[in-house]
């Protein structure tokens, strides 16, 4: 696979994202959504939006005045602006379809830990892309990426990477985001 556009938001700690919960919050600390918004955008449609532009577009639709940013207002926002349809699920069966069937890309919310379950994609509430499917194997963008992340017990052996995406199963996935939504974002 030839490597996407990627943004790493640790790399961001410079560009604001205050909320009324987070007044001194950074892209670095809360910017999973905005990061990938910027990644669907720019993979996906080949449009320059870095995530400083996803930000203030997150800012300015009321998505961000809580901790991190309200998928359900901004996928709308997102989908108004840049004329992409977007739907949401919590079926994962039904977001494998979309991805195999090479119809857009997927914007999931892992869960984290959780009683007899290591997050692989974070430890807690997080935003991940997801490129594509084949099978039962995705391809991730993870905006928290970094050499080791998926070495530690819990994740070790559930990760392949290449670059910078993350290969992992349909199980996976469905473990990660249970009882958390899936939005899929239509090609257009």
């Amino acid at each position: 696979m030839k490597q996407p556009i990627f943004y790493c938001q640790l790399d961001l700690e410079h560009i604001p994202y205050p909320s009324p919960t987070s007044p001194n919050g950074t892209l670095k600390d809360n910017g999973c959504g905005v990061c990938a918004a910027s990644m669907l955008i720019e993979n996906m449609l080949g449009i320059p939006f870095p995530p400083e532009e996803s930000a203030l577009l997150a800012k300015a639709c009321g998505a961000r005045e809580g901790y991190g940013t309200d998928l359900y207002i901004y996928a709308k926002a997102l989908s108004e602006h840049f004329h992409i349809p977007v739907r949401d699920t919590e079926d994962v069966e039904e977001a494998m379809a979309f991805l195999r069937a090479g119809r857009g890309m997927v914007i999931a919310n892992v869960r984290g830990d959780r009683e007899g379950y290591t997050g692989v994609f974070s430890d807690s509430g997080h935003y991940i892309l997801i490129l594509s499917a084949q099978g039962d194997e995705i391809a991730v963008l993870d905006s928290c990426y970094v050499p080791g992340r998926y070495d530690v017990p819990g994740r070790a052996g559930k990760v392949r990477m290449d670059g910078v995406v993350a290969y992992s199963t349909k199980e996976v996935l469905k473990a990660d985001c249970f009882e958390r939504p899936y939005f899929l974002f239509s090609k257009v």
